[in-house]
């Protein structure tokens, strides 16, 4: 093992032993949004709830499906897919917005990784009600797969781990690349399966779902939700997924982990 490797490795494991660090950091992000507002973090529910009740509504009378299988689908892909992307943005931002901690005091590079990930997770945790809510509303929380949906959870913030490090130490050298990552999320946000349902494509069109891995994360999160089990090819090219990731993440990493508060 290369002395890079070792360090990255030493890096990866200091930083989780501080978790109580980086969680308090990841909270106290959210906490500090909404300071001195009433209802708090709440605010992130009530604007998430308030859009997908609205655009379930109207997207179940524009795609013609009943309103109690349309919403459950839609608010699961929006608050999921709206996690995706907040990891991609907020992953871009990770080490600059650290620059105060990276450049004051010596530390593991990692926890402002876990420590986005905390905050993203924990958006994740309060737009989850909606999500629990519609699917009572519908009447569809006795088909939840729980053991599939947790083991899904698990894979996405593995590999979301893995992305905020890649693009962290990316776009800590390159600033023009968070505004390239912005715009392609907007455009993926409609390339996505979000608002409608791939068997709505023609056979041509069917390349936008099987190429697309937010497509495929998103499909291995929602279907449990639905009562629907993944297959074992789904988790088998996630997984292929996540092991391309760690193999970028260790190069990635091991070339900028020591240049990082030089490029700040």
């Amino acid at each position: 093992m290369s002395r890079n490797s070792q360090l990255l490795f030493a890096d990866l494991f200091a930083s989780a032993k501080q978790w109580r660090f980086w969680l308090a950091l990841g909270w106290n992000d959210i906490a500090k949004q909404y300071r001195r507002s009433f209802l708090g973090p709440i605010w992130i529910t009530l604007n998430t709830g308030i859009f997908v009740v609205a655009f379930g509504l109207i997207g179940a009378q524009l795609f013609k499906i009943d309103v109690k299988t349309y919403l459950p689908y839609f608010a699961i892909g929006h608050i999921v897919f709206g996690f995706f992307s907040s990891v991609m943005l907020e992953a871009s931002q990770t080490f600059l917005q650290a620059e105060g901690y990276l450049k004051h005091a010596a530390s593991p590079k990692l926890i402002h990784v876990f420590r986005a990930i905390t905050r993203n997770f924990l958006t994740l945790g309060h737009n989850f009600l909606i999500v629990l809510g519609v699917l009572a509303w519908a009447g569809a929380l006795g088909v939840v797969q729980l053991v599939p949906f947790i083991a899904s959870v698990v894979l996405c913030g593995v590999a979301a781990f893995l992305v905020t490090g890649i693009l962290a130490a990316i776009c800590a050298r390159f600033r023009d690349v968070p505004m390239i990552i912005s715009s392609a999320m907007q455009v993926l946000f409609f390339l996505t399966p979000v608002i409608w349902r791939p068997d709505q494509l023609t056979d041509r069109a069917q390349w936008l779902v099987h190429l697309n891995p937010f497509a495929l994360f998103l499909d291995l999160t929602r279907a449990p939700l639905l009562g629907v089990s993944p297959s074992v090819d789904l988790y088998g090219r996630a997984l292929a997924i996540i092991v391309a990731l760690v193999m970028l993440f260790a190069a990635v990493m091991a070339w900028a982990r020591r240049r990082i508060v030089y490029w700040l």
